[in-house]
C-alpha cells in the first residue's frame, strides 16, 4: 500500500542527500508503513532502526503544549492570563525598535505577554539567533547573566529562572501584533513548573509518558541507552558528523522547546493519542473539546501576514501547532485540518483526523531542510491513501 513512501524515503538516503530516516504511519488504528532506512551512525555502519533514539528538537513542543493544556483543563489559567502572574519576570514588558540606522530604542509595551500569545508565538519573546535587536540584546544579556551565575558557584539556571530572565528582556515588538517564531513554548515549560510544583521532566513523564508507554522519551538518554541516539550528521557538508553530545542525567534547563529525546514509535504513540481525541488504550491525556481547540487556526490575518515561511505555505496556526487551511496553496495534495509540527533536525510528525491517520518521521539533518524532504513524503503518503 505505501511503496511510494518507501521508494521516496530510500531515495532520500541512497542520494546521499541524508544519512538515515525513520518512519511510521498509522491509518485507522493500522500500522499501515513502518520503515527505516541508512545509518543512524556512518562511520560505525550503525543501522537505524525502530528503536533508534533522536533529538527531536521543536517536536518537543507539541508535548509541552498537552502538557500545560491539563493544567488549563484543571482550571489553574485561562489562555489570556497575562504571563506575569506566574513569571514576574515578564511584569512591565519593553520592545526593542530598531530605526533603519541601525539605532535602537527601548520602550514601553502598551500591554503585556498573555498565555495566549505564547501558544501562539505572538508574543514578541524572540530565540537568541534571529535577526531582531531584541535578540541581540538578550544573547549579550544572557552572556552577563550567565557570568555572574557563573561566579556564584553554580551551574546553568534551572528553567523557571532562566524564562524569568528571558521575560525581563525586550522583546521584539509589541505583544500580539504579528507572528514570530521564538521562545514562547520553553516559557510555557517554566509556567508548567510553576503551577504543578515540579520539574518539567518530572510532570511530563508522570501525566504523558508514563501513561502512554513512551519508556524512551524523556530529557535526556541513560548510559545504557546513549548507544542507540542518532548522529547528526551536516547533510551540506558530505554528510559530516556532528561531535555534540547529550545529557546523560537530566539537565539543569530543560527546554520545553526543544529538549526532547524520543523514538518513533513513542512518538506515534503520541500521535495517536491526539489523533483519538486526547485518549489512548484507555488512558485520557486531554479532552476531546481541549484538542478541537488546539488544533484550530487562531492567527487573525494581521498575524498571518508574517506566517510565511515556505513550510507554512497553506497552513495557519493553532496552539504550538500548524494546522492546514489550504492545500492548493500548500501545494500538498492533502486534507484541510491536517495538523502537527517538526524540529530542527528535519523531524517531522502530523495528525490528520479527516483520514484518521498519523505520520511520525524521524532523521538527524544539520540543517533540517523541511521543505526540502516533507512535501514529497507527503505526496508520496497521501498518494497513497
Amino acid at each position: 500500500m505505501m511503496e511510494l513512501v518507501r521508494d521516496t524515503l530510500s531515495r532520500f538516503v541512497s542520494s546521499g542527500d541524508i544519512a538515515g530516516c525513520s518512519a511510521l504511519i498509522t491509518r485507522n488504528d493500522e500500522v499501515c508503513f513502518e520503515g527505516c532506512f541508512g545509518y543512524a551512525n556512518i562511520e560505525k555502519k550503525k543501522k537505524i532502526t525502530e528503536r533508534t533514539i533522536f533529538p527531536i528538537a521543536s517536536m518537543t513542543k507539541v508535548i509541552t503544549v498537552a502538557g500545560i493544556m491539563r493544567l488549563y483543563e484543571q482550571g489553574l489559567f485561562k489562555l489570556w492570563d497575562p504571563v506575569s502572574e506566574f513569571l514576574p519576570g515578564f511584569k512591565n514588558p519593553k520592545i526593542a525598535l530598531e530605526a533603519p540606522d541601525g539605532t535602537v530604542e527601548i520602550v514601553p509595551a502598551k500591554g503585556e505577554v498573555t498565555l495566549r500569545q505564547l501558544f501562539t508565538m505572538t508574543s514578541g519573546v524572540p530565540y537568541p539567533g534571529t535577526d531582531t535587536a531584541a535578540a541581540r540584546i538578550r544573547v549579550e544579556k544572557e552572556k552577563e547573566f550567565f557570568k555572574e551565575f557563573s561566579a556564584q558557584g553554580n551551574p546553568r539556571p534551572g528553567t523557571v529562572k532562566y524564562c524569568d530572565l528571558v521575560g525581563s528582556l525586550p522583546l521584539a515588538f509589541e505583544p500580539g501584533e504579528k507572528w514570530m517564531y521564538g521562545f514562547s513554548i520553553d516559557v510555557l515549560g517554566a509556567v508548567i513548573e510553576v503551577l504543578s510544583g515540579k520539574t518539567l521532566g518530572q510532570y511530563l513523564k508522570e501525566t504523558i509518558f508514563d501513561p502512554l508507554g513512551m519508556t524512551d522519551t524523556g530529557f535526556y538518554v541513560p548510559e545504557d541507552k546513549q548507544d542507540r541516539v542518532a548522529t547528526l550528521y551536516h547533510i551540506h557538508e558530505g554528510l559530516r558528523p556532528d561531535d555534540r553530545e547529550y545529557p546523560a542525567k537530566s539537565p539543569i534547563f530543560e527546554s520545553g522547546g526543544g529538549g526532547l529525546f524520543s523514538t518513533v514509535r513513542d512518538y506515534t504513540r503520541f500521535a495517536r493519542m491526539l489523533l483519538h481525541g486526547g485518549t489512548l488504550d484507555g488512558e485520557r491525556i486531554l479532552g476531546r473539546k481541549t484538542i478541537d481547540l488546539i488544533s484550530r487556526d487562531h492567527l487573525t490575518p494581521q498575524q498571518q501576514a508574517t506566517h510565511n515561511w515556505d513550510t507554512q505555505r497553506g497552513y495557519g496556526y493553532g496552539l504550538g501547532v500548524r494546522v492546514m487551511t489550504s492545500p492548493e496553496t500548500a501545494d500538498i495534495n492533502g486534507s484541510v485540518g491536517e495538523w502537527g509540527w517538526d524540529g530542527a533536525f528535519g523531524n517531522w510528525f502530523c495528525v490528520d483526523p479527516r483520514e484518521n491517520l498519523t505520520c511520525v518521521y524521524l532523521t538527524g539533518n544539520l540543517p533540517g531542510d523541511h521543505y526540502r524532504f516533507i512535501p514529497r513524503l507527503m505526496a508520496s503518503m497521501y498518494a497513497s491513501l
